[in-house]
């Protein structure tokens, strides 16, 4: 459920950017940045392996490409973890029984 109100989120995120490139021939850049009011000269990490990738998803990436991400992620996980739940809490179910079969007569005509 969660997952399906990000995907659909995301897609009138998309929506609305492209309306305003209708509107101004301009792409509106939605970020994670831009709508948390990140400055971009922010230095996230010491690090400079981990402040470029932090850098591009904040700064860099569109909003709603985040979201889609997100909400496949939180799809899979629940499907992963309800497949997970249902192996330990149901165990190995019993094979059905094997039905009985007639005999096959030798011959498949009309008898007498």
């Amino acid at each position: 459920m969660i997952a399906g109100i990000l995907f659909v989120i995301a897609f009138m995120m998309l929506a609305n950017q492209l309306m305003g490139l209708g509107r101004t021939s301009e792409w509106p850049s939605i970020t994670l940045a831009s709508e948390l009011n990140i400055p971009a000269d922010r230095v996230f990490s010491d690090w400079l392996i981990l402040d470029k990738p932090v850098q591009f998803i904040l700064g860099d990436v569109q909003l709603w490409v985040i979201l889609i991400f997100v909400a496949a992620l939180i799809y899979w996980a629940t499907d992963w973890a309800g497949e997970m739940l249902d192996r330990t809490l149901t165990g190995k179910r019993p094979a059905p029984p094997a039905l009985p079969q007639e005999p096959e007569l030798a011959d498949s005509g009309k008898s007498a």
